[in-house]
């Protein structure tokens, strides 16, 4: 029989963050399949899954017993590349080499992190469809927040976010004085640097 399968994912599965908190469907973020299951699946780490696992199934209700039944990971392998590979989710046959392990990582961050934005991007979507039609909602989901929080956006339900809709011209403002406080700084270290002799004036119809 074929050696064990690994398994690795750039973020956990389900977030240990958010268990508990509502609107949070941990169910629904397990890796599982026909019977096979993973438990919680650490983010950024390699997962050993066997190549063969057995459960118990039933025929009908009055199949009380159940009977044994073999799961083979190579039967169920490509319905759980097809639901997870979007999140960063890689499934091999085979251990990793140390290359393969870096390559993959990379590779499922900038899949985790473009899942993450489409997340933002359909809730985003739905607020619109709101406030155009009324059917829709305004609330994210905690998976949805966070996904704001990794990404480093600014979320639209935020006290920042909220200010800057009550008065647009302060972040033009506070723009404009960063600026400001750029030009200001290139001046004063231009003027040390012409006090110390280190740079000539500019000379005009040079």
């Amino acid at each position: 029989m074929a050696g064990n399968w690994f398994i690795y994912s750039h973020e956990s599965l389900p977030d240990p963050e958010l268990m508990g908190i509502p609107g949070y469907t941990p169910d629904s973020e397990y890796i599982k399949h026909g019977g096979f299951s993973v438990g919680l699946l650490p983010g950024g780490m390699w997962t050993s899954l066997p190549a063969r696992t057995m459960t118990i199934r039933h025929h009908d209700w009055t199949d009380r017993a159940g009977h044994k039944e073999y799961i083979y990971m190579e039967d169920i392998a490509a319905a759980i590349r097809t639901r997870f590979e979007k999140r960063g989710v890689v499934l091999l046959d085979h251990e990793p080499t140390k290359d393969e392990q870096k390559t993959i990582a990379e590779r499922c961050e900038k899949l985790s992190l473009a899942f993450r934005m489409s997340q933002v991007e359909w809730y985003e979507n739905q607020v619109r469809e709101k406030e155009v039609t009324g059917q829709g909602r305004t609330k994210p989901t905690p998976y949805e927040d966070k996904c704001y929080t990794v990404l480093g956006l600014t979320k639209p339900y935020s006290v920042e976010a909220m200010r800057a809709q009550r008065h647009p011209g302060e972040a033009v403002g506070r723009e404009l004085v960063q600026a400001m406080e750029g030009v200001l700084t290139r001046l004063d270290q231009r003027r040390e640097d012409e006090k110390k002799g280190s740079k000539k004036p500019v000379e005009v119809g040079a």
